[in-house]
């Protein structure tokens, strides 16, 4: 027997996010959307990934995956292997993890970041004390879950953070 398909609506404004983030050289608004999470960053002229985030991180490289739409302005992007892209106004793109990137040009560049979560209103949220948000979709995926907030909060902030402190912020 077939099951009806539950339909969800969820509406937010990226205007007033649920999470706000200023940086020297960018902003971040942030909205969590049942089985999605979408980003709108605005880069200054002279942001560069290597420059702004790298001494926060300290990885050689930015480690995260992006799936995105540049709204307007120019990015560059340099993948480890050196292979380079330019990216401009319209640019639908997946860039994977192991690369350096910056704005290219005098105008700041807007770009959606869409981070899809897992099936609708399922998964568990697990955050930094800092507020990076880290997400599984299922159940299985949980002791990841934890382990990345431990990992992520003992090498980006030297804070050694127990389960139980990790388990109390997590949310479904």
């Amino acid at each position: 027997m077939l099951e009806a398909a539950r339909l969800t609506v969820a509406v937010k404004n990226i205007e007033t996010p649920d999470e706000r983030y200023a940086f020297e050289h960018a902003s971040l608004n942030v909205v969590n959307l049942p089985g999605v999470t979408i980003a709108r960053t605005v880069y200054q002229p002279g942001w560069k990934w290597s420059t702004d985030v790298k001494p926060i991180v300290g990885t050689e490289a930015c480690q995260t995956a992006h799936n995105g739409y540049i709204i307007s302005g120019r990015f560059h992007a340099r993948m480890d292997d050196g292979r380079e892209y330019d990216l401009g106004p319209g640019d639908a793109h997946v860039v994977s993890a192991g690369h350096d990137a910056w704005v290219e040009g005098d105008e700041p560049c807007v770009v959606l970041d869409v981070a899809f979560t897992g099936r609708a209103l399922a998964g568990h949220v697990g955050r930094c004390p800092c507020g990076v948000e880290f997400r599984v979709a299922c159940d299985e995926q949980f002791r990841l879950l934890v382990a990345a907030v431990r990992e992520h909060a003992r090498s980006a902030h030297g804070q050694e953070l127990t389960t139980q402190q990790v388990l109390a912020e997590v949310t479904a």
